[in-house]
Formats: structure tokens, sequence, C-alpha cells
């Protein structure tokens, strides 16, 4: 999603257990941040896409989670795959702080397909 919104010419930021990781995307302009606190700090919209409840509630909590970092004026999209109890128990600590978030989750948001037969 990165490399996307840079290709774009659009300002990106991001952060990883190993910074190794985003090799690629440094070389490719992507302001590096140690904290998901600092993303939300520099960006006006952050997004975030995490396997489960237990990572995303890591990036949001805390002294450098997400919510730290977070003001009036940031949007929060968050496309992870992650269960509806999660999100918006996530949601509802960003709506206090007077900031918007989005649930565009992966999980549970389109009915599965079935193949023909």
């Amino acid at each position: 999603m990165a490399s996307r919104f840079l290709g774009a010419g659009y300002t990106a930021y991001g952060e990883a257990l190993d910074r190794g990781e985003a090799r690629d995307l440094v070389q490719q302009g992507l302001g590096w941040r140690d904290t998901p606190r600092e993303i939300a700090e520099a960006a006006d919209v952050v997004f975030t896409s995490v396997p489960n409840d237990d990572v995303l509630e890591s990036l949001a909590s805390g002294p450098d989670g997400i919510l730290a970092g977070l003001t009036e004026s940031n949007i929060w999209v968050d496309v992870s795959t992650v269960s509806p109890r999660a999100s918006s128990e996530v949601a509802k600590r960003v709506q206090a702080q007077g900031a918007a978030m989005l649930d565009a989750r992966c999980r549970e948001a389109f009915p599965r397909c079935k193949p023909e037969r």
C-alpha cells in the first residue's frame, strides 16, 4: 500500500519491527518513524492493515501507540482482518479523542463467494 502511495506522489510514513523489512520503501521515499505514535503525529490519515485483533490492539495502545498520537484532525483507516468487536472497540476510543476512524476491515466485509458447479 505504501509503495502505491509513494508511486502516486503522496507522502507516506511507516514503521516495522525490523527496519530492514522497509528498506525498499525508505529508498522510495517512505518517511521512517520509530513508533505508531510518531506516524499518527506526522500523518493526516493513518492506514493500518494487520492480521488479527491482538496486533491491532498493540498498535493502538500504550504511550507509543496510534491513539497516543491522534488529534482531532486525524483520520484512521483500518483495513485489517480483525473481528467486528475489536474494530468497534478501537473506533470508540478514536472517537473519544475527537478523531475519526473508517472501518474498512477485510474480514466479513463481503459475503464469501461460492464457486459455481
